[in-house]
């Protein structure tokens, strides 16, 4: 796209952490880019600064945040129009560039499909767009032109390395790991760690969903099978090491015995403003602390205490459905999880009975995964299964 025309940007889950921050971005480059499309959920304030300020043409929150949203904007006078669009038809529309996808779970992938569909450049937050979406969506790209933008810190920061180096040159890659809030608690703890410990992150600020799944590494493992989408590895080509610092995000093993390693001070904007603006690498617009005085430690894994981090590769391999039954059945026991009914470590437990009784059960799922309707499919029977498990668990907790 040339210098001197601007991305006209739609942004889901505009008011959550991936959004906001890539409003930031925005403002950051208010030359480079339009906001056109705003869509949330149910923070109908924050949505309404943001109309206020940015004037879309398109706006989306929620039926039941619908009223308080307009009250919002009639206190505070707005004066401009915009036109109420559902988030997988505006994704479709011919005046987008670019869709920024910060909706977390499996309502990500439906607008995904769609931005990808009509040619759009997408940068995705959500991995379960990913995962469920899986090669239907990487095949759909790359007929319809469009390019799938990674935004976590550990694939964007790969993808640059990645980038730089023949393909035959690569003997493995490494993704990093928090270890969360948990990381350093025996195995007895971190079975009925309560939600209030769950949710306070070292590192990273972040929303619930993503936040509960990083302390159990149930995020590593989806990002085990995002790398393998995204650069076309085999799962045992994608490794993890636990890294408490949150500095080095990401390493690509040369043949040659070298390491390349990619590092930052955490910080989200970063790679949100390379999803952004790619292939431009643009000169920092805002500070962030020096790395140079930090200390840096890696481990191994603990499988023991964190066997999450083994349903990646395990569903890597497994291939088809499977990613999107890991990623439905996660979304059933968090939800139990949130609610009290059962304990942490049984988000595990719940997982990985579902995944078994597919394994054991394959004639319940297509044969392949060729439509929107077949990723809906999966998630519906896997949700189903897995809510049937979680109930099991709900006496224990």
């Amino acid at each position: 796209m040339r210098r001197d025309k601007k991305k006209r940007v739609a942004i889901l889950g505009s008011t959550g952490s991936v959004g906001t921050q890539s409003i930031e971005v925005i403002d950051n480059f208010r030359d480079r880019f339009e906001v056109v499309g705003l869509c949330a959920e149910k923070n109908f304030k924050v949505l309404a600064e943001q109309v206020l300020k940015y004037k879309p043409k398109y706006v989306w929150i929620s039926d039941e945040r619908k009223s308080d949203f307009e009250k919002e904007l009639k206190e505070r006078n707005f004066d401009s129009r915009f036109e109420y669009i559902q988030p997988s038809r505006l994704v479709a529309l011919d005046d987008i560039d670019l869709v920024v996808v910060g909706i977390p779970g499996f309502s990500s992938v439906e607008p995904v499909f769609y931005a990808i569909s009509s040619g759009k450049d997408v940068a995705v937050a959500s991995k379960e767009a990913i995962l469920c979406g899986g090669s239907l969506i990487f095949d759909l790209a790359k007929k319809n032109g469009a390019k799938i933008l990674p935004v976590d810190s550990e694939h964007s920061s790969l993808w640059k390395i990645i980038d730089l180096y023949p393909r035959e040159s690569i003997k493995r890659v490494f993704l990093t790991a928090s270890g969360g809030p948990l990381w350093n608690l025996p195995k007895s703890e971190i079975e009925n760690a309560p939600y209030e410990k769950v949710i306070k992150h070292p590192v990273w600020s972040m929303g619930a969903k993503i936040t509960v799944d990083s302390a159990s590494l149930m995020n590593k493992a989806f990002e085990i099978i995002e790398a393998c989408y995204l650069f076309s590895l085999e799962p045992e080509k994608v490794g993890v090491k636990v890294h408490p610092e949150a500095i080095v995000h990401s390493a690509v093993e040369l043949k040659d015995g070298t390491t390349i390693f990619s590092s930052h001070f955490p910080d989200m904007r970063i790679p949100i403003m390379y999803a952004m603006l790619y292939p431009e690498i643009p000169d920092l617009p805002f500070e962030i602390p020096s790395i140079w005085d930090k200390s840096l430690r890696f481990f191994d894994p603990d499988f023991e205490r964190f066997p999450s981090l083994l349903l990646g590769w395990r569903c890597a391999e497994l291939g088809g459905p499977f990613p999107c039954i890991l990623v439905s059945a996660d979304d059933v026991a968090f939800s139990y999880f949130v609610e009290g009914k059962i304990r942490f470590w049984d988000i595990y437990c719940v997982v990985e009975k579902t995944i078994s009784y597919f394994e054991k059960n394959r004639e319940l799922l297509p044969s392949k995964v060729s439509s929107l309707d077949d990723i809906v499919r999966v998630s519906d029977i896997s949700k189903q299964v897995a809510g049937n498990i979680a109930k099991e668990y709900c006496q224990r907790a």
